[in-house]
């Protein structure tokens, strides 16, 4: 259910915040893309393999961590 603010994740019937849960269960889905860096033209990145609607709102850029580094 995409409408819970809160939750009872334990037996104990106590609730928490759904944003304090590693819970798919969202209110708004996050999504995460591994993207190539194309280019960057002053504060704006280009990228190549990004899925999600233009315009819709980012919430945190990282870099890929490199296992063999």
């Amino acid at each position: 259910r995409r409408d819970l603010v809160r939750q009872s994740p334990r037996r104990d019937g106590a609730t928490v915040g759904t944003f304090a849960l590693r819970s798919p269960v969202r209110p708004n889905p996050i999504a995460s893309s591994v993207v190539t860096l194309v280019a960057v033209e002053g504060d704006t990145l280009v990228v190549r393999g990004l899925d999600c609607v233009d315009g819709t709102p980012l919430i945190d850029i990282k870099p890929e961590a490199c296992p063999h580094a």
